[in-house]
């Protein structure tokens, strides 16, 4: 495996079709030596709850002028190229909510991948923990940033050497790149009559209109619509 992009991405939240990127970070490796690196905020249209700023310590005021996800995603995947990805839980997480934000905006993201998580499972089991942090601490790996993209990705890039190092020729099965498997649940996009009420009830109350709303789906325009009548009130024709 001459090539690969380890990667880590901060999002809104977990869910892969409702929540939004608002960071990537990737380190992209060629003959095992770093050789350029990708480090972007992301402007979501919704807002960064407190519960995720305590997390990654990313706000709005920090990705307001950031550029949005139809901009950094293609950006992103001329970054990857052809090469395998590897992230720690980018199986379960990383991985779908990048495949669905693809999708969304008319891309495919059909990648061969590595998970150091997976891997960590198998071949360090005596650990009361395969997060992470706790990984970079038996490592002793630098991660001061912990939960900033960026910093994450380069931790993850540093603990799949030590884990290919230790474990590689032992088990060389676990460090093959395999196809990752996600199908995206159906998703429609936002209706012409859902994006002419929202128009109408944002300028009834004097409301900012969502950011790229024409790539919301039916399903978040329906809540976006929901939110903002019972706070403000529908129309009175």
């Amino acid at each position: 495996m001459n090539r690969y992009v380890v990667l880590d991405i901060e999002t809104t939240g977990t869910h892969p079709t409702r929540n939004e990127i608002i960071e990537i970070g990737a380190v992209y490796i060629e003959n095992g030596k770093p050789i350029k690196k990708f480090n972007q905020l992301v402007c979501p249209r919704e807002s960064i709850s407190d519960y995720i700023t305590s997390i990654t310590g990313i706000d709005d005021e920090m990705v307001k002028d950031a550029p949005p996800i139809e901009v950094v995603m293609p950006e992103f995947i001329e970054f990857c190229g052809d090469a395998t990805l590897i992230g720690h839980n980018i199986i379960l997480f990383d991985y779908r909510m990048l495949k669905a934000t693809a999708i969304k905006l008319g891309y495919t993201f059909e990648r061969l991948g590595l998970d150091t998580l997976v891997i960590s499972r198998k071949v360090l089991q005596e650990l009361p923990s395969r997060k992470l942090g706790a990984l970079c601490e038996h490592y002793h790996i630098n991660l001061e940033h912990a939960h900033r993209a960026y910093d994450d990705a380069y931790a993850t890039y540093e603990l799949f050497v030590h884990l290919q190092d230790e474990f590689g020729e032992k088990m060389p099965e676990l460090f093959i790149p395999e196809p990752m498997i996600w199908n995206m649940p159906k998703w429609e996009p936002i209706t012409a009559k859902q994006q002419s009420y929202l128009k109408s009830l944002c300028a009834k109350h004097q409301l900012q209109l969502p950011n790229n709303m024409e790539h919301l789906s039916k399903s978040e325009a329906s809540r976006m619509i929901d939110k903002i009548i019972s706070q403000y009130g529908k129309i009175i024709r």
